[in-house]
């Protein structure tokens, strides 16, 4: 071989060798990328509305989404966003983001349009301050001013009280359900929205009406039932539940749920202590007989209709086992003893 051809050999082998390095490191770091833009362990769950204003750069965009706990690295998601042409396509809007997309599925949600709708979960059991402090969290509004709008609202007749011990006279009367709202819309029209769901749900049901045959009031019912949803982890309980309140009732004893110490301490409590329920407060049920002043969340259909047909038997105790069912027993001393079998 002579020299010139062994120059362009050695020549051609260094400029194979740099493409090579080149490949091999714009393959590391879109590999680095990606796994930087996986948010999953980052992400605050839920849906998120994020508001997009003129003006805004993709840096701006990521650090939005940074800040909504919704992309863990800012840096990561204007890389993906520069690489699909975010930038170019992206509208000035609103856009719903789910908690735990990567940041491509991000740049794919938000390359397709914002949205003139925005999905929101009210789960079975929320009260009304749990409820709007989701909406917060998830852009849709303020808490503070959802639960003053909640305070006095009370639309239909079976809503209305006049004892001054409640919170909240939409509490309770929020249905739990999957709504899609207006963009932009108010915390009074959003509340007004869930509400009228539950006078749809409770008509189309027959709720209402068996409740009238009965000769009970609703709100009652509901008051009841809201207790019933949050003591059952397992729907099938709910009736025998329900069937205890109702006995305890009927006898003059106090319900005593833990649900009503855990709505005045504000909190859900994995054990309510003794101290807990020497509180001085109207939802007491421990100290108080009856049902408490009003419902102590939003209870679902099936706690509802658990209230109105609920089980008939002997039990007036029930404690919860290591799985979330509980063991009924018709003493106090079965009670005691089945607490100290179940540890």
């Amino acid at each position: 071989m002579d020299l010139e051809k062994l120059k362009d050999f050695l020549r051609t082998k260094w400029y194979y060798a740099l493409a090579c390095c080149a490949v091999v490191a714009l393959l590391g770091f879109v590999a680095v990328m990606q796994a930087r833009g996986n948010n999953k362990d980052f992400a605050a769950p839920g849906s998120h509305l994020i508001i997009v204003k003129e003006g805004m750069t993709t840096a701006d965009i990521a650090q939005l989404l940074h800040e909504k706990q919704l992309v863990r690295d800012p840096a990561a998601f204007r890389y993906e966003a520069s690489f699909k042409g975010l930038a170019t396509k992206l509208q000035a809007g609103p856009y719903q983001i789910e908690g735990g997309l990567s940041n491509s599925q991000i740049v794919d949600v938000m390359v397709k349009g914002h949205i003139t709708l925005v999905r929101f979960t009210v789960p079975e059991g929320y009260t009304i301050a749990r409820i709007g402090r989701k909406l917060e969290r998830e852009g849709l509004g303020s808490a503070a001013k959802f639960m003053a709008a909640a305070k006095d609202y009370a639309p239909y007749a079976y809503m209305q009280t006049e004892n001054t011990d409640v919170l909240y006279k939409a509490e309770g009367f929020v249905f739990p359900a999957t709504y899609d709202f207006p963009v932009g819309a108010s915390e009074d029209k959003l509340l007004e929205i869930m509400v009228r769901q539950f006078d749809v749900e409770m008509k189309e049901s027959g709720v209402a009406k068996q409740a009238a045959e009965q000769g009970r009031s609703l709100r009652d019912v509901v008051n009841l039932a809201a207790m019933v949803e949050l003591e059952a982890v397992y729907a099938d309980e709910q009736p025998r539940i329900a069937g205890v309140f109702l006995k305890r009732l009927a006898i003059g004893m106090p319900i005593q749920s833990d649900t009503t110490i855990q709505y005045i301490l504000g909190e859900q409590k994995e054990i309510v202590t003794f101290a807990d329920t020497r509180i001085d407060n109207p939802y007491n049920t421990y100290q108080r007989q009856g049902l408490p002043p009003g419902p102590i969340g939003s209870p679902g259909l099936s706690a509802i209709k658990a209230a109105l047909a609920p089980e008939q038997h002997d039990y007036l105790y029930f404690v919860a086992e290591k799985d979330g069912h509980h063991r009924f027993t018709k003493s106090y001393a079965e009670h005691l003893r089945a607490i100290e079998e179940i540890g």
